[in-house]
């Protein structure tokens, strides 16, 4: 495990050792970031989908996936009102304890612990119970902490989303035979997003203001990070569900730290922008010891 895990420090501590020695600049994870949205993503969701073993089971972990983030929201709601957040804190504080990073930091983790495998059902997983959750349930949060009554949801930036349109066509030519060196160069291409996003975060993390907010950031971890998974993985031991690569992707996906996009949406609507930040930064740091933990709990089941 530690051997694998190695390649997803190295990436990661590379980027943030570029920043502070001025090599990068913040801005140069930008570059990169789109370059991984607009080519590499999608060329790594074709490749996948292509040689995806359909299951009867997929469309559990998709549900159960939409089910997590629900019981997220509603125990981080819970907890935000018992410690008595304004709304705004409230709000940011729902989103990223509610959100994963499933694609930048969990395909990593993915191939370190599960291989091509189980890469592939986190590809399709990302998609439909990651990112089109955030995108359609986050604007009411979002507008619950800006005190607004009314909610748009942009749906056209949803179906526009480059990785999100890749899915829809990869599923489409799914039965159609592709040439052997068109596989070979998507594949290529869609292994840059592994090394390029774990270099990307790291070029941008900032551990400022973790002290002052000590109290929330903690708290979003420990919910995120530890709580449901660990809750997901007894109900999953209780009903004596047989725990294959499928269900395991689903506990590396569910066991991410908070969702950088999360964060974006957080500081565009103008809430709280420290908590946000703070909170990536520091979950991506603990997830170096969380996941691996979470991972050997479930292996000894």
């Amino acid at each position: 495990m530690l051997e694998n895990l190695f390649s997803v420090v190295l990436f990661f501590a590379a980027g943030y050792l570029a920043r502070k020695l001025r090599i990068f600049d913040e801005n140069s994870s930008d570059t990169l970031i789109k370059f991984i949205i607009y080519f590499a993503f999608p060329s790594l969701v074709i490749y996948n989908v292509h040689f995806l073993e359909m299951k009867s089971s997929f469309f559990w972990i998709i549900v159960s996936g939409w089910f997590v983030i629900l019981f997220s929201i509603l125990l981080s709601f819970a907890v935000g009102k018992i410690f008595k957040f304004n709304k705004v804190t409230l709000a940011s504080f729902v989103m990223m304890a509610s959100f994963g990073n499933t694609s930048f930091l969990g395909f990593p983790f993915q191939m370190a612990f599960l291989g091509e495998e189980g890469l592939r059902y986190a590809v399709v997983f990302d998609q439909l119970a990651s990112f089109l959750p955030v995108s359609l349930i986050s604007p009411i949060i979002l507008a619950y902490g800006q005190g607004y009554k009314g909610i748009k949801i942009d749906i056209k930036k949803i179906i526009t989303f480059p990785p999100f349109v890749a899915l829809i066509f990869a599923f489409l030519i799914r039965e159609i035979s592709i040439p052997d060196f068109v596989l070979k160069s998507l594949k290529m291409v869609g292994m840059t997003v592994i090394p390029l996003a774990l270099f990307s975060i790291g070029i941008s993390l900032k551990l400022s203001r973790v002290k002052e907010r000590f109290k929330e950031i903690s708290t979003v971890i420990f919910i995120k990070m530890l709580f449901v998974p660990l809750v997901v993985v007894i109900l999953l031991y209780v009903f004596s569900v047989d725990i294959d690569t499928l269900w395991l992707s689903f506990i590396v996906e569910i066991s991410m730290p908070p969702m950088v996009l999360a964060s974006i949406f957080v500081i565009g609507a103008g809430l709280d922008r420290d908590l946000a930040v703070s909170s990536v930064g520091m979950g991506i740091i603990f997830s170096f010891i969380s996941v691996p933990l979470i991972f050997y709990v479930v292996s000894l089941l």
